[in-house]
């Protein structure tokens, strides 16, 4: 660090203050520039999960889809996908521009969402790359860039509940992924019926939470409600998503711990705040769909998800309101990125790293 003519040693001259020192649009877009490589990784993947799929839809899209409903009827997905593929075929661009644009507004919309949330990128990052949540840009695409999308948008939902910001923001997810609409839906619902500040009255709704939709996706299963929606019918009938997982199954344990470790770890200023109450209540609802689908595996997991994926916000606020040194708070998150993408990709997707080098 540099010296002034006094001897002192100059503030200015510290790279962190001068990072500080910029505007949050600045700091946005230098942090997200880290993570191009990533995207660029992202783009150049082999046969992983639905790219085939999506290679095909994305050749198969010359002309621009007038008609979004006509456009899922024919490749099952939604209209962004459509009007973004037809974009790269008329500028004659290769599909990994496909990719690579699909994985860089993820990261973006990830970083919108944490500036409304009072956090940054780099603070949320171990808590998604180490995670499925990173693995959904190598198989499920449009699920991981609409969960970015609507959790950027969660904050304007809550704190904007009546007029047209709540529709705005639905129409606008349900553009890149259906599945999207059970997050701002779930959010917008429970900015309603938030508890009173206090740890108990949270901890009794979240609670409260957990066991009407545990009673609610029994209900759903005891009357086959899942056969009388096309798309559901659909997976009900693949042996790939209709697989009864056990109730006490690691994600289901996982789950429950993690919603008592946030309501024991919340604090008062926590509570105040009525997005984080949010991510909170639809976590809760998370876990009551997890052992209340267990015998339907794509509504216990992946569906789920579109609300668990808060915890990637939860988590790294309640260790910034614990843990002040940070060092120290760079090292838990580093604990936590190591641990969990050892379970990732050993456990729930053994064969990414395999499929990603496989020749498409």
């Amino acid at each position: 660090m540099a010296a002034d003519e006094t001897g002192q040693r100059s503030k200015a001259a510290s790279p962190e203050r001068a990072f500080g020192a910029l505007n949050w649009r600045a700091r946005h877009w230098l942090t997200l520039l880290l993570f191009l490589p990533l995207s660029m990784i992202v783009a150049l993947r082999g046969d992983t999960g639905d790219t085939a799929n999506y290679l095909e839809a994305f050749k198969a899209t010359q002309d621009f889809p007038w008609d979004p409903l006509s456009y899922y009827g024919s490749f099952s997905m939604e209209w962004s996908f459509g009007v973004l593929s037809w974009l790269i075929n008329a500028l004659s661009l290769p599909s990994p521009v496909l990719f690579f644009v699909f994985s860089f507004a993820t990261f973006y919309f990830l970083s919108l969402a944490s500036t409304r949330l009072g956090l940054s990128l780099g603070a949320i990052a171990p808590y998604y790359l180490g995670t499925f949540f990173l693995a959904q840009q190598f198989l499920q695409i449009r699920q991981g860039l609409a969960m970015g999308l609507a959790f950027s948008l969660l904050p304007l939902v809550v704190s904007r509940r009546k007029g047209l910001t709540p529709g705005l923001c639905l129409f606008a997810t349900s553009m890149v992924h259906i599945v999207s609409c059970l997050t701002l839906v779930t959010g917008w619902m429970l900015s309603f019926m938030q508890p009173k500040p206090t740890r108990r009255s949270l901890t009794l709704w979240s609670l409260a939470l957990v066991a009407l939709t545990v009673l609610l996706a029994r209900a759903v299963m005891t009357l086959d409600v899942v056969s009388a929606v096309g798309r559901l019918a659909d997976y009900a009938a693949d042996g790939q998503y209709n697989q009864e997982l056990q109730i006490l199954a690691p994600p289901n344990i996982r789950a429950a711990l993690l919603i008592a470790l946030m309501l024991f770890a919340v604090t008062p200023r926590l509570q105040d705040s009525r997005a984080f109450v949010a991510l909170v209540g639809m976590y809760a609802v998370h876990v009551g769909m997890r052992f209340g689908f267990y015998d339907f595996a794509i509504l216990s997991g992946r569906l789920s998800t579109a609300l668990s994926f808060g915890e990637v916000f939860i988590l790294p606020l309640l260790v910034r309101e614990h843990v002040r040194n940070r060092w120290l708070r760079g090292f838990l998150s580093g604990g936590y990125l190591l641990t969990h993408a050892v379970a990732t990709y050993q456990v729930q997707v053994p064969t990414l790293i395999d499929d990603y080098f496989t020749p498409l």
